[in-house]
């Protein structure tokens, strides 16, 4: 009997330490870096969804293995950019809607704008894997441009993105947040 127990001692200790490094127990890899990174909003709920100039706390962590195991040594370099299609959830039952594109106007033409929001991120340096999303009330229009039109009621979107410091691309995960129209909250 004694030496059953040791026997599933041990299996226990192997199994433990192979999940530690953010492997599974069938793979015994001791590697800490991610294989990829999971961004998530930060509270009770995973809709990313904000009014212009209210904030949205986000959080990233690294993942590895077919379980998404966490890999310690958390930290993270963010970036944003408004983009001009794409799909944000809805409700936390997964449906999805089409982002909507703001556009501006050049030389008479009308085209879709896109552009880096990362200036709209809030970072703590002592811990980088949270950030703060806060989206402008209002876009500046861009030099050259004449006019910048929101999609009306429908949100425009926003992907924010995190990489593992010392990760590759490859390592890259991103959230799309729906900056919501005041006047059409429910969109």
């Amino acid at each position: 009997m004694r030496r059953i127990v040791l026997s599933l001692a041990a299996l226990g200790a192997i199994a433990l330490s192979a999940c530690s490094g953010g492997g599974s127990v069938l793979s015994f890899s001791n590697s800490s870096t991610p294989d990829r990174t999971l961004v998530e909003v930060v509270g009770t709920t995973n809709i990313a969804r904000v009014l212009p100039g209210n904030s949205l706390p986000l959080s990233a962590v690294g993942a590895r293995g077919p379980a998404n195991g966490y890999v310690g040594g958390n930290s993270f370099t963010w970036s944003a950019a408004l983009v001009t299609s794409g799909q944000y959830p809805i409700n936390t039952g997964g449906v999805m809607k089409a982002c909507s594109a703001v556009t501006i106007t050049q030389s008479g033409t009308v085209v879709n704008y896109t552009t880096d929001f990362t200036q709209y991120l809030t970072i703590d340096p002592t811990n980088t894997a949270n950030v703060i999303f806060t989206p402008p009330t209002s876009i500046p229009i861009p030099v050259g441009a004449t006019q910048l039109t929101l999609p009306g009621t429908n949100p425009y979107c926003v992907v924010v993105s995190a990489t593992p410091v010392g990760g590759s691309q490859a390592n890259t995960g991103s959230i799309t947040v729906a900056v919501v129209n005041p006047a059409g909250p429910e969109n």
